[in-house]
Order: C-alpha cells, then sequence, then structure tokens
C-alpha cells in the first residue's frame, strides 16, 4: 500500500516537471519513506542543536511542519495494517518532537504562517516552538 501510495505521490510531482524531467523521476520528493526521512531529519538537527545547519531558515521549517501534514495524510490513507504500522513510527518521532520543541499557542510560527495566525491551522506540530532557534530564522 505504501508503494502505490508513493506511486500516486511520484505521478502527481511529475506533474509539475518538464518531460524529459518527468521521465527521469522514479522517486517521489515527498513519499511516504522520503517524507519519513524528512520529518526525523528536522528532528535530529533539532536535537543536535542545529550543528548541521550553518543557516536554516524559517521558511524551510514551515517546508517540514507540510512534510509532517503529508504524513497524517498518509496514515489515514493507509490500510489497518500499514496504518499501524506507520503510525507507530511516527509517534516515536513525534515524541523527539515534542522533547525539542515546547508549545506557543502558535505565536512564533504565527509570524510566518497565515493559516497559524489567522486561527484556521489547529494541527499540534504547528503550535509549537523549537526550544532554540537555529541561525537565520
Amino acid at each position: 500500500m505504501i508503494r502505490v501510495l508513493d506511486l500516486q505521490r511520484l505521478a502527481v510531482e511529475r506533474e509539475g516537471l518538464a518531460p524529459e524531467d518527468a521521465a527521469q523521476a522514479k522517486e517521489p520528493i515527498y513519499g511516504v519513506l522520503s517524507s519519513l526521512r524528512m520529518w526525523e531529519g528536522l528532528i535530529s538537527d533539532m536535537e543536535e542543536g542545529w550543528r548541521g545547519q550553518d543557516y536554516y531558515m524559517v521558511y524551510e521549517y514551515l517546508n517540514d511542519l507540510t512534510v509532517r501534514d503529508g504524513l497524517g495524510e498518509y496514515c489515514e490513507a493507509l490500510q489497518e495494517t500499514a496504518r499501524t504500522k506507520l503510525a507507530g513510527a511516527l509517534d516515536r518521532l513525534d515524541e523527539r518532537y515534542r522533547a525539542v520543541t515546547h508549545e506557543d499557542g502558535g505565536a512564533e510560527l504565527a509570524q510566518y504562517w497565515r493559516p497559524l495566525a489567522e486561527g484556521n491551522e489547529t494541527r499540534w506540530w504547528w503550535t509549537r516552538r523549537p526550544n532554540d532557534l537555529p541561525l537565520g530564522w
């Protein structure tokens, strides 16, 4: 089932590419497994105090949060067994994310994310602020 979701996502991503680039795209950038890797990468960067990042803009962080949004959508689309496995992996990552962020009601990110400022964004990961902001924020 994950492969089916990745193939569907690849088709969507290919639509925005030039034909020669679309033909070369073999894996989706925002597929299930790649999105899990991105989410884990963000969390690892925060756990390490952003050491591997020379410069990390808030808009990169917002993109990473939209990756987390997509993971939630993938969970909803999967059948029970696959959903349970993905949700378990996501729960473990989310626990780590909570440890390196704190709830601020979205005050920090509302400066940069209009849906949050307008009260239209309610997913819990959007209302948390990194404990340490990286250079370039």
